[in-house]
């Protein structure tokens, strides 16, 4: 070296930066380890023997992500603002996801709802979510692409993870995708197939591989020591063991040990037969043919290896799809488990409730927190109002008495059905039409129920083709609604003729008066469920046509109102500004 400072190999060059000493000449020609780096490099990882692991089931958040696509292909499932799942959308998910608890598949649910949003394999629509285009593709690739797909998004997302934000430890200026890939590679590091404990485990870890917070995983500001110290480590490792390494299956646990889990042989992919109408599909046999079933049934429960599917009522036009499905994947099904088809008598039940309903949803609430309440309410339909069988209501009564609350109003009694032995058919048909008449076109303040048990007494009597007669009449009724109305003139100069054709003046833009004229209208007609016929401007050009819709909702934009309708012409919803009206009869 002193002939010539260039190093010629490794050992000079360790020699050079400082990491490697030569002895002394008298001692034996060989290289000593320099303190400081025999400190900063790892130590072998040292872990007590365990025992052996079992096989570990399929991780949490690829079920998830299965059941999720296979029941929003049947139905959306109603989500917050915030595209999170609804309470009732979780129990909706529940049976399929046991034996999680409800709020283990909420804590699931949250964190791998975004990356489905992310993949477009879900979409939110207003206040539901509902499959996207992309779902067949994702469930047509292997279960290990599909975990690997979670695992990336999940190190890639540069979004704070709200386990470690729980902990409340300095999480000011972290790098998330370095902290994550540090702690799969740590994980990765442990030997398959061992059952470990787990405080033991995250001790050794720190031990050999060093801190898990240093100026790497904080390069976000400037660090002068370990951010987190030994206990907050170690709590930071135990909570992403029990949630997102175990929710993505780079950990599993079992008997309050944990363990990585050895690669594992694939599972079936055979469906198989069940129980009369039911299906058994395992996870690895779910793939883009698991959508169809869902136009001719229902998945009802699920387990670590599958989920079962309930065939329901099938549509005509759907049935020869789902049927052929049935065959490729489960080969014929045996005699005494049915074949799908169209006429098969649906299975209903018709329930006779009175409603409870509180001016305040408050006091509801706190009524039901007796359980000498509780236990006479069948069920609750939205804040403030529930339903109670008709045999319970005295015993409510006097229940809700004892609290000191007074109960307003009486239950109804069922009425018999009244004498139509004097009327003939023609005069019992005659009536539904007045009845439905009445319903649509009653003037305002006057009682718009008519007894349903009138009704359903009036129907007997028809014969078929009464029957059809009597339905055309009730379809044209409610296309021609506004045919003996009189149109009003959004420039406030009074009625018009509700002749098809009569021309209409006003200005485009129309004034306080007669906008709130107009507003009140649209909610008089969407508390009835009525239709209003307009005179609308289409896209501001003076091109008016003229529009029979159902009003849905009235939203203010700035400084403008909107009208969200169903059209009966397009017979799709749209949406219609209101200074464009320039007539309108209800």
């Amino acid at each position: 070296m002193a002939r010539d400072p260039q190093p010629r190999s490794v050992a000079e060059r360790l020699i050079l930066l400082g990491w490697l000493l030569p002895r002394p000449p008298a001692s034996p020609r060989r290289y000593l380890l320099a303190p400081e780096v025999r400190r900063w490099l790892p130590k072998p990882l040292i872990l007590s023997e365990g025992a052996p692991a079992p096989v570990a089931p399929l991780p949490p958040a690829l079920r998830a992500a299965i059941v999720l696509l296979l029941v929003c292909s049947a139905t959306p499932l109603p989500v917050c603002a915030d595209g999170s799942l609804r309470r009732a959308a979780l129990r909706t998910l529940l049976p399929l996801l046991a034996p999680a608890s409800l709020n283990e598949v909420a804590c699931v649910y949250a964190f791998v709802l975004p990356y489905l949003y992310d993949f477009g394999l879900i979409s939110q629509q207003r206040s539901h979510c509902a499959l996207a285009p992309g779902a067949p593709v994702f469930l047509a690739s292997s279960l290990d692409i599909q975990l690997r797909r979670l695992i990336d998004a999940w190190i890639r997302s540069p979004l704070p993870d709200p386990w470690l934000q729980r902990l409340r430890l300095a999480s000011v200026g972290i790098d998330w995708p370095m902290l994550r890939r540090r702690l799969v590679q740590w994980v990765e590091a442990v030997p398959p197939g061992r059952l470990l404990h787990p405080e033991h485990l995250c001790v050794a870890l720190i031990d050999s591989f060093g801190p898990l917070a240093d100026a790497h995983t904080h390069g976000f500001r400037v660090v002068r020591r370990s951010p987190w110290r030994l206990p907050g480590q170690v709590r930071v490792l135990l909570a992403a063991l029990r949630e997102p390494l175990h929710w993505l299956g780079l950990v599993a646990w079992h008997d309050r040990r944990v363990y990585r889990p050895l690669e594992c042989a694939a599972p079936t992919r055979d469906w198989r037969y069940g129980t009369a109408g039911e299906v058994l599909v395992p996870f690895d046999g779910v793939d883009a043919d698991a959508l169809h079933l869902a136009q001719g049934g229902r998945w009802i429960r699920g387990d670590a290896l599958g989920l079962t599917w309930r065939m329901t009522r099938i549509p005509r036009a759907q049935e020869e799809a789902v049927y052929q499905v049935l065959l490729r994947r489960a080969g014929t099904p045996p005699d005494a488990w049915g074949a799908p088809c169209s006429n098969r008598a649906p299975s209903l039940r018709l329930v006779e409730s009175v409603a409870l309903v509180a001016d305040a949803p408050g006091d509801l609430e706190w009524a039901l927190r007796a359980r000498s309440v509780q236990r006479y309410v069948q069920t609750r339909l939205a804040p403030g109002i529930a339903l109670v069988r008709p045999e319970h209501v005295a015993a409510l009564q006097r229940a809700l008495a004892r609290q000191g609350i007074a109960v307003a109003g009486r239950a109804p009694i069922p009425a018999a059905a009244p004498p139509l032995d004097a009327l003939s058919p023609g005069d019992c048909a005659a009536l539904l039409v007045a009845c439905a008449f009445y319903r649509r076109h009653a003037p305002a303040g006057m009682p718009l129920i008519v007894d349903e048990t009138l009704e359903s007494a009036l129907w007997r009597p028809l014969s078929p083709p009464l029957r059809d007669a009597v339905e055309e009449a009730l379809t044209y009724l409610d296309a021609h609604s506004c045919s003996a109305t009189e149109w009003i003139d959004s420039s406030g100069n009074g009625h018009i003729s509700a002749v098809e054709n009569a021309p209409f003046s006003g200005s485009l833009r129309q004034s306080a008066v007669n906008e709130h004229d107009l507003l009140e209208t649209l909610r008089r007609t969407i508390a009835q469920r009525r239709t209003v016929t307009i005179e609308y401007d289409v896209g501001g050009e003076g091109r008016v046509e003229r529009r029979t819709v159902r009003p849905l909702e009235l939203e203010r934009r700035h400084d403008a109102w909107y009208l969200r309708a169903y059209c009966l012409r397009r017979r799709a919803e749209r949406t219609f500004r209101l200074d464009r009206v320039r007539a309108w009869a209800m």
